[in-house]
């Protein structure tokens, strides 16, 4: 089915010339700079490059295409691709049938839709930060998923509201340390459901996702397969392992969101619950931003915060074993909050430009999300200055 798809979807490029296909586009041309050249400032743990005591278009400079094509009208293709530092992405590529105006159906490669603005994480345009609050779209671990979604949407009196059912496939890499290498996370059996409503000038979103996570990497599980291997280890610690064990472990991810708009005033918010029944942390992120839109321009404040709960309660014996169990707590243990200041200006009806400064602490229960060139890891603060020019057509 997935090669279907996709020849669906190539095939949709040559008739480029037919009424109902659209090419649209994104981008955002970024420059930030932070001085400490001992650490790599990332807005995620999927990614490694970005400003070291220098100025960087790494961290936020990037462009996409999406093409659309309704075929009839109950069937459109979507395909959408992106590029950044990291390389070329494939972002969505699917189709959509609609059984009428409420009901809908998809299948193929979608946003993963754990949080408000999952849909439209890549198109900085369309929000007024510089990039997403990194204290929780960082901490995501992945942004796409293969499978199928269905969706509802309705009005009753003066509200909207929408409805998500969604499950699939997924995988994706989590940048690792030095000595213990990266990590390849694999998501299978997801299935979760999203209900937004909008009242008049409030909206309110919640959002759960179940699966089962696969947490890969070679000498990590190399340490578990030879412990469990093992006629020294007691039942007992093996036991623990097999708790510690972060392969086909199941995982809940649960989130809030609201917005609420008054005349030129915004407020919004968002908080998530990962819990992971495994060595990986478990970790509580949020944030909540106001701003106030004066003509062209927006300025506006942010504060957002994350913080970890370890599953790492109890050591083993061999001390290479117990090395990785440390490490792979330790890294996904983040401790990190952040007060942005921002301003927006909508230049063009298609561009805006924005500078924002973000003052990000990384605490002493955890790890910070930036990348720490200098061992041991010790929190520090981090003052980070952005400009940006995001534009769509």
């Amino acid at each position: 089915m997935r090669y279907l798809l996709t020849t669906a979807l190539l095939s949709s490029w040559l008739v480029a010339d037919m009424e109902n296909f659209h090419i649209n586009g994104f981008g955002t041309l970024g420059l930030t700079y932070q001085n400490n050249d001992t650490i790599i400032y990332t807005s995620s743990w999927r990614c490694d490059k970005g400003t070291q005591g220098d100025l960087s278009l790494a961290n936020d400079t990037k462009f996409g295409l999406q093409f659309d094509w309704q075929a009839n009208e109950k069937i459109d293709f979507t395909l959408q691709g992106s590029i950044d530092a990291q390389g070329a992405n494939l972002d969505w590529a699917n189709f959509k049938y609609r059984f009428n105006d409420t009901h809908s159906f998809k299948i193929g490669q979608m946003r993963f839709p754990t949080a408000m603005y999952s849909d439209i994480l890549k198109i900085s345009y369309s929000y007024n930060w510089v990039r997403l609050p990194s204290d929780l779209y960082g901490i995501l671990p992945l942004t796409s998923y293969r499978g199928g979604e269905y969706n509802y949407q309705g009005s009753y009196k003066e509200s909207e509201y929408h409805f998500k059912l969604y499950g699939g496939s997924a995988e994706d890499t989590m940048i690792g340390s030095q000595d213990i290498g990266d990590y390849t996370i694999s998501l299978k059996h997801i299935y979760g459901a999203n209900f937004s409503v909008t009242l008049e000038h409030l909206l309110l979103r919640i959002g759960y996702t179940h699966t089962d996570i696969s947490i890969q990497n070679e000498k990590i599980n190399r340490y578990f397969d030879m412990a469990f291997a093992s006629s020294t280890l007691s039942n007992e610690e093996k036991a623990l392992l097999h708790h510690y064990d972060p392969r086909d472990k199941a995982t809940q991810y649960l989130s809030f969101g609201m917005k609420y708009t008054y005349d030129n005033f915004y407020l919004l918010g968002e908080y998530t619950w990962m819990n992971m029944n495994n060595i990986i942390s478990d970790n509580y992120a949020g944030y909540l931003s106001a701003g106030y839109h004066i003509d062209t321009w927006t300025p506006h404040l942010t504060f957002s915060k994350v913080t970890g709960k370890s599953n790492y309660t109890q050591s083993v014996q061999d001390s290479q074993i117990d090395q990785a169990l440390q490490e792979m707590s330790t890294r996904t243990l983040t401790s990190q909050e952040t007060i942005t200041l921002g301003l927006r200006y909508d230049w063009r009806e298609n561009i805006a430009l924005k500078i924002q400064y973000d003052h990000i602490k990384e605490g002493k229960k955890g790890r910070g999300i930036s990348i720490h060139t200098v061992t041991p890891y010790e929190p520090t603060t981090i003052h980070l200055l952005s400009f940006s020019m995001d534009f769509i057509f």
